[in-house]
């Protein structure tokens, strides 16, 4: 499984990151999903001068912070989406275009 994260926004007061807008997609073979919010950091950081902050760093942070018993709330409620994804099977609803697929 792979996580692709990016940080759009951050809020800054007295050059303390106060909190981050993240945008994570979740990837496995050929589903993916995405998910994104806001996070409040319980401790404003900053270990190093702001202008040297890096994307990575803001991530690593927002991982931390949302651990619980080990685990990463927002990448665990994303495998469980990718999960539930595998193993379902999607029948569009009437209203949209029906597609079809062809096995050679």
């Amino acid at each position: 499984m792979n996580f692709v994260w990016k940080i759009t926004e951050t809020q800054v007061k007295d050059g303390l990151i106060l909190c981050a807008k993240y945008y994570v997609v979740a990837k496995k073979d050929d589903l993916s999903v995405e998910t994104e919010g806001y996070w409040t950091f319980g401790d404003p950081k900053l270990g190093v001068p702001f202008d040297q902050v890096t994307e990575e760093m803001i991530v690593n942070w927002i991982e931390k912070e949302t651990m619980r018993d080990g685990v990463c709330v927002i990448k665990s409620r994303l495998e469980e989406q990718l999960a539930s994804l595998s193993k379902s099977q999607f029948v569009p609803p009437p209203w949209m275009p029906q597609t079809f697929s062809v096995k050679l």
